[in-house]
């Protein structure tokens, strides 16, 4: 068969790879990894936390490059800030748009770290 006559080779559905890395070990996962990964997280929450409160409401964007998310790893950021809202640690404010959570009635911040 000639160079000119091959159909290019596809991998069919069951061959092709995923290399994508899930920001958490799954349920397997050791008591060690889970204990680290939660320490993790709520330092990244933090560092968002502190963002917003110190600059006021931003965008994702802003707040991504403000905290320096590329050099956490693949998924951290959203995972966090995920994490970050429903603890409510930071407000969602709009499409795209966060702020800092707001103060319970006595004055304390709705969040603190390692009250999840």
């Amino acid at each position: 068969m000639s160079a000119s006559t091959r159909t290019p080779r596809r991998r069919s559905e069951p061959e092709r790879h995923s290399y994508g890395v899930a920001p958490f070990p799954g349920p397997g996962a050791s008591p060690t990894d889970r204990d680290e990964n939660e320490w993790w997280l709520e330092r990244e929450i933090g560092m968002l936390q502190r963002a917003l409160e110190d600059q006021g409401e931003m965008r994702r964007r802003d707040l991504s490059n403000l905290v320096g998310c590329k050099y956490w790893g693949p998924g951290r950021f959203s995972a966090a800030l995920r994490e970050g809202v429903k603890r409510g640690a930071i407000e969602r404010t709009g499409v795209g748009r966060y702020g800092p959570a707001r103060q319970h009635a006595d004055g304390q911040p709705a969040f603190t770290r390692g009250s999840s």
